[in-house]
């Protein structure tokens, strides 16, 4: 009897032993699984989070976008009213004072009117001059625009410079360097172009 005991006592020895290392081995498993997942669970709270910035970036764009637009549409209906009104309103021509000549400063626009009952001096009367022709030039200063379209349309002809003011017209500009300019020298290509194409003389406003 006490020899079947001891190998019953034995045998569960045995058997804890072998328990507890199954046991051990499955926990160390679980812990390497755990691991894994929760590496796992990492790397998918920061792609969430990449996801999430890139949304909202993209929502900003989106809505930066819808805002320029709503602006862009209102500008558009803002010039399409104002093209409107400028079409059916009066036509204002604008004509050029210096053609070949590239000059430094700004444009000036000059309103000037010609009376041939106020000429001094008999010369050609000028009569396709209807009320006030604008003219657009480029001058340092107010009071040299003034002085040089003075100069040409003098009083003993029977002109008047009724205004001279900074030029409202929209695009014009004036570069130092001469090929960027508005105003330039013709080089050796344009020689042809004025038989190819007719100088106007007046432009539309």
């Amino acid at each position: 009897m006490t020899g079947m005991l001891l190998y019953i006592a034995l045998g569960l020895m045995i058997l804890t032993v072998l328990s507890n290392r199954f046991w051990r081995r499955q926990l160390a498993s679980a812990r390497v699984s755990l691991s894994k997942l929760k590496e796992t669970a990492d790397d998918a709270s920061k792609e969430l989070s990449d996801a999430a910035k890139e949304y909202t970036a993209v929502d900003r764009h989106i809505t930066d976008t819808e805002r320029r637009a709503a602006k862009a549409e209102q500008e558009l209906a803002a010039t399409l009213a104002e093209y409107e009104a400028k079409r059916d309103g009066p036509v204002r021509r604008y004509h050029v004072f210096d053609r070949l000549e590239p000059r430094q400063g700004r444009f000036y626009e000059a309103a000037v009117r010609y009376d041939p009952n106020a000429a001094s001096e008999e010369r050609v009367t000028h009569r396709a001059w209807v009320g006030v022709r604008r003219y657009i030039l480029v001058a340092e200063t107010e009071r040299e625009a003034r002085e040089r379209i003075g100069n040409r349309f003098t009083r003993k002809l029977g002109f008047e410079v009724v205004e001279v003011a900074p030029c409202r017209l929209a695009g014009l500009s004036v570069n130092r360097i001469a090929e960027l300019s508005t105003f330039r020298r013709p080089s050796a290509g344009d020689d042809d172009e004025p038989a190819r194409r007719p100088a106007r003389r007046a432009a539309r406003a």
